[in-house]
């Protein structure tokens, strides 16, 4: 087989019947079915869900008949399922792990694996290793039984576990969800549609917009960030709503337009939730390193802690799990909080942000501003590149190589390698990441700084650095 199969930072992506054929899921499945037999870990039974892509649900079939013909339980979710519910019924069950059909916020012609072990969160680097050395030894072939075989023989069970992940989100929302104002909903066509509709189903200030299962994604891609939210903004002011929230794909990345059409970054909004609810907790906050510094100067407020991770939600969703933090994310979108989930969940941070700007009498902007006028104002950017294989490598020879004490004639106060090149400058708390992607073919170039002149100086040198790729070496 040519075609390596790779799990990145959210488990393993391939675009649909090019590298994500049924032979590899097959391969994939068994791969992770003698993971859990050689760990014994298997006693317990699996949940397979799926989202709303192309051939997601007959994917998830031929995963939950690889476990059945092996004698292990599989709880099959009925609907596309949210990654975050997949997380809940791992825990609720108390499984053996959890996997789920979804290549998340990606592109419609891809699709996807997330495995997710016994205690909830994305799979750690060291399981998904192992998975893939085992993969390897497994057969492709297919399997005689039918799925409808083993629904009847009892050893595939179809759930329904809305009902329960909606009651529990409630009970640990800090405020009663009492919604006041005109909200548009966004969930981008994706798995939160009817767990939304559930949620609101009495509520009509509640409106929703591409609420209906399209694995085109209405052309879109399916990620809540600005440059996708173009039709829920203008819902937002057609309808002068209050706000406007959104949920990627498979509802576990969320997206915030204020009153006035203003996006609120995850950064932000990771930045506001922390601060809200951080007032008494003893449990610190968590982080990846390219995410938000002023997480940082919040800590600090509160005397908190503050645990860096590297990029992926797994390593602050072991945080979570190990109760080292009270609140954890990361700058793509994803969060969640202690006592509920190590998996970041779009709809807990949405209804989170929800209830503060209710109990606040505020909109987002309204609580960002204030937190720019109580600790200054940040200017952060993210660059997404997709490079071919030869600026790719030169990228990761750079990051390998580099160790300098200047970069674009900046003083460099520390180098931290252990994922990607991260600069932080003498002018604190300033900052440059380098990083290559695990799930796509992108590099990543992030920064950050308090110091606006300083951060157009950053922007224009790392877009000399782009085009000059070549000679990198001499930046």
């Amino acid at each position: 087989m040519d075609y390596r199969i790779k799990f990145g930072t959210s488990g393993w992506r391939g675009i649909i019947a090019e590298d994500f054929t049924f032979k590899n899921v097959r391969k994939v499945g068994r791969g992770i079915r003698k993971y859990l037999i050689e760990e014994n870990f298997f006693d317990k039974g699996i949940v397979i869900g799926y989202d709303t892509r192309f051939l997601s649900k007959e994917f998830a079939k031929e995963i939950a008949k690889i476990f059945a013909e092996s004698k292990i339980k599989v709880l099959f979710i009925n609907e596309p399922a949210p990654t975050p519910v997949i997380s809940y019924t791992i825990l609720k069950y108390k499984t053996s792990g959890g996997i789920n059909i979804t290549a998340s916020h990606n592109p419609y012609y891809y699709s996807g694996l997330k495995y997710s072990p016994s205690w909830g969160g994305p799979a750690e680097p060291e399981v998904t290793k192992k998975i893939e050395e085992l993969l390897y030894k497994e057969s492709d072939d297919e399997i005689k039984e039918s799925f409808d075989y083993f629904v009847k023989d009892g050893i595939i069970e179809i759930i329904d576990p809305s009902n329960n992940y909606l009651e529990s989100l409630l009970k640990i929302l800090p405020y009663e969800l009492n919604i006041k104002n005109k909200i548009i909903f966004d969930p981008m066509y994706g798995t939160g549609i009817n767990y939304l509709k559930k949620l609101f189903k009495n509520n009509n200030k509640v409106i929703f917009i591409h609420n209906k299962f399209d694995p085109l994604f209405g052309g879109l891609e399916p990620v809540p960030y600005e440059e996708f939210l173009s039709e829920l903004k203008s819902e937002v002011l057609d309808k002068r709503a209050f706000l406007g929230l959104a949920l990627d794909g498979d509802a576990d990345r969320f997206g915030v337009i204020s009153s006035d059409g203003t996006f609120i970054t995850p950064n932000e909004v990771l930045s506001i939730l922390s601060f809200y609810l951080g007032k008494d907790k003893k449990e610190g906050i968590g982080r990846t390193i390219s995410t938000t510094r002023l997480i940082d100067k919040i800590a600090n407020y509160y005397n908190l802690e503050v645990f860096e991770t590297p990029v992926g939600f797994k390593f602050i969703g072991m945080l979570i799990r190990d109760g080292k933090i009270f609140i954890g994310g990361e700058e793509s979108g994803g969060l969640s909080i202690k006592g509920w989930l190590p998996e970041k969940d779009g709809i807990l941070a949405d209804m989170l942000l929800v209830e503060i700007c209710e109990n606040e009498k505020v909109t987002p902007k309204d609580l960002i501003d204030d937190l720019y006028n109580r600790f200054g104002k940040f200017y952060t950017k993210r660059i997404d590149l997709r490079f071919g294989d030869e600026e790719r490598e030169l990228v990761k020879n750079f990051i390998d190589e580099f160790s300098d004490d200047k970069i674009f004639e900046l003083n460099i106060k520390n180098i931290d390698k252990k994922d990607g090149l991260l600069l932080n400058l003498e002018e604190e708390p300033s900052f440059i990441l380098f990083r290559v992607s695990g799930t796509e073919n992108v590099v990543r170039v992030y920064f950050e700084t308090q110091n606006k002149n300083l951060f157009t100086y950053i922007d224009e040198k790392i877009l000399n650095f782009i085009k000059n790729l070549k000679e990198v070496k001499n930046v």
